[in-house]
């Protein structure tokens, strides 16, 4: 039996409210190792902001990040996986919607957990006992778990 989303996500990360400034925003960010965050209401997901939005939507348009929104700048609708589901369907939707990172959602919609490309590769890596140099790489891991040191 295939492994569930669940056994490898990021449990319940913190989110944050639609009316939070960028330049709030990019402080919780940089302490993010996922460097994402999710934008919810009362856990329902709305919207997802990454890093790349931050440079893309604010610093290289010249706006000013105490001026902007995590509303305007977060991406929506939002591609989502069920606690449910197999890691392999985690890979599929990423594949198909080209994205990295997907929020997982309990049977009520809410909130449960995140998972990302490279925990999905941390996860295969260690499936193939870390012998491949491609996966560790993808993994950002240096030999048998170990982080490199930048991200």
């Amino acid at each position: 039996m295939e492994a569930l989303v669940d056994s490898i996500m990021s449990k319940k990360p913190e989110s944050v409210d639609l009316d939070l400034t960028v330049m709030k925003a990019a402080a919780i960010l940089a302490k993010r190792v996922e460097r994402c965050l999710i934008v919810a209401k009362d856990d329902f997901v709305l919207g997802i902001v990454t890093a790349s939005d931050l440079v893309d939507k604010v610093l290289a348009a010249g706006a000013n990040p105490a001026n902007v929104y995590v509303r305007d700048i977060m991406s929506t609708p939002v591609i989502t996986v069920s606690v449910k589901a197999t890691i392999g369907k985690a890979a599929e939707l990423m594949s198909e919607y080209g994205v990295g990172r997907l929020p997982v959602v309990d049977e009520s919609g809410t909130l449960a957990g995140l998972i990302t490309s490279v925990e999905l590769a941390r996860y295969l890596a260690k499936m193939n006992d870390f012998q491949d140099p491609a996966l560790n790489a993808l993994a950002r891991l240096k030999k048998e778990g170990e982080r490199g040191p930048y991200r």
